[in-house]
């Protein structure tokens, strides 16, 4: 949610309607937005019927999730989704069709990111959407009621729903990755041609249950996805917790967390921290661009997803039996893949993005997080309050830029207004110069004032004199009207 989707739930109402969980994070979005127009937005959520039962709500919300938290470790004790066979094969039919299309994924290695093996992707894959399926799970206000089949049933349509759209996110992202390899123009008609080819046949193989096909998939792309679902994930348990005071989300977060540092600690120590910021990620080099390409394709697939709300059956089989769901699926994402693109090779020819950004951020992380081998003092005269005010506004500025990507000229305002706002903040100076830079001093107007006269001619003799006058001035810098004398 953008804080203008937001104003436009508050000013329709419609706010009324939504589930506690968007609530509160359109109750936070307005909180921290610097539009004119959010305060008074804020005011109006805060007064109305449901504003006023939210700290009751609230309080309901607390049990039903600590009750739904029980409930999902009693399942997963005794039932194992992705348990499988002596030959290695899912002895659960459902599971078979996602596991198809990992065990046809190959790993490209490129620089810039730790080395991912082929043999952990389906595991972690696992964690990622069992993750996400249970944040939705704990917010269930009628999952603890279920009997223990309808429970185990639930869980695994959840878990594996999050896993085949993870499975889009990651085969769409690489189309995006590969595209920006090779350019960083504008897309061409046949680019988009391409681009749209590209992926309606991808898509079209990764729910075929039996396909040969292989996928190929970069380790900076799969770490990437999967921090950004852990970022999405870690935002909604955090506002989980500051609303119902229950860790039971952020906990299922950290275990999640813990599996990914472990292994890829440099991707991460730069991604995760921008969980509250995603908007702004792209400035982050490479890393940052896949985690926001990933960030911006996952709530195109999330929202259009044409199987969400079934029990039944799972998103892949759901556009197996139903082909003509796949076509306006596809065209969806691929809207997405082109837009992102847009904006993340503006941000690299704009010299916005680059691996300078991503060694700056990831220092700066690495220093308030107290990190005894971080030797930079960069920041040191940059408390962690200001770092966090700078993150929020500069993130705000990229939103911006995301509102006004249908408009060139409102673009390139939002541009030059996020380039200002990033290069200038504290933050920015401190990560691009030096410590003394950082800090915020008086201006000295005779530092960059200069005094430059201009005469003026007058065809009246008795002029001259008062015109000699004011030339003379000039050595003195500031020329003042109070110092000419102006008798003859």
């Amino acid at each position: 949610m953008d804080i203008k989707k937001a104003l436009e739930l508050v000013e329709s109402g419609r706010f009324e309607e939504l589930d506690i969980d968007d609530l509160w994070e359109l109750i936070n979005i307005l909180s921290v937005s610097s539009d004119p127009q959010a305060f008074q937005a804020l005011v109006k959520v805060q007064n109305s019927k449901l504003g006023q039962s939210l700290p009751q709500m609230n309080q309901q919300m607390h049990y039903i999730m600590e009750q739904n938290a029980q409930a999902l470790a009693s399942l997963e004790k005794g039932f194992n989704l992705f348990a499988l066979d002596a030959k290695g094969n899912p002895k659960q039919n459902a599971v078979w069709p996602i596991f198809n299309f990992f065990r046809h994924v190959d790993i490209e290695n490129r620089e810039g990111a730790e080395p991912v093996e082929a043999k952990d992707v389906f595991a972690q894959a696992v964690g990622i959407a069992k993750l996400t399926a249970k944040k939705d799970i704990l917010l269930d206000k009628n999952f603890s009621k279920q009997k223990p089949e309808e429970q185990q049933k639930t869980y695994a349509n959840a878990v594996l729903m999050a896993m085949e759209e993870t499975a889009f996110v990651l085969v769409s992202n690489q189309i995006l990755e590969d595209t920006l390899a090779k350019k960083h123009t504008p897309l061409s008609k046949v680019d988009r041609n391409e681009i749209a080819a590209k992926a309606e046949k991808s898509f079209a193989e990764v729910i075929r249950p039996k396909t040969k096909t292989r996928f190929l998939l970069s380790n900076g792309n799969i770490i990437s996805t999967f921090a950004a679902e852990v970022n999405r994930a870690g935002n909604k348990a955090l506002l989980a917790e500051q609303n119902t005071t229950s860790p039971s989300m952020v906990k299922e977060v950290e275990a999640v967390e813990k599996m990914l540092q472990s292994q890829y600690s440099e991707t991460m120590q730069l991604l995760r921290p921008l969980a509250q910021y995603q908007q702004m990620a792209f400035v982050a080099g490479q890393p940052g661009r896949n985690m926001f390409g990933a960030d911006y394709i996952a709530k195109t697939v999330h929202e259009n997803n044409p199987a969400k709300g079934q029990t039944e059956v799972s998103l892949f089989a759901f556009l197996k039996d139903q082909p003509a769901k796949i076509k306006s699926f596809s065209q969806s994402i691929v809207r997405s893949i082109k837009k992102a693109y847009t904006l993340m090779a503006e941000a690299v020819s704009l010299k916005l993005s680059s691996e300078k950004f991503a060694e700056g951020l990831k220092s700066m992380f690495a220093f308030f997080r107290g990190n005894k081998d971080n030797k930079n003092a960069k920041y040191k005269g940059i408390g962690i309050k200001t770092a966090d005010g700078n993150l929020r506004i500069i993130s705000a500025k990229a939103s911006q830029i995301l509102l006004s990507q249908s408009t060139a000229d409102k673009r390139v305002i939002a541009w030059k207004d996020f380039r200002n706002t990033f290069h200038n903040s504290q933050l920015g100076r401190a990560m691009f110069f030096d410590a003394e830079r950082a800090e915020l001093r008086p201006e000295n107007v005779e530092d960059y004032v200069k005094v430059t006269p201009i005469v003026l001619k007058n065809k009246k003799k008795s002029a001259k004199s008062w015109v000699k006058k004011a030339i003379n001035m000039v050595g003195q810098k500031i020329l003042s009207p109070n110092k000419l004398d102006r008798t003859r």
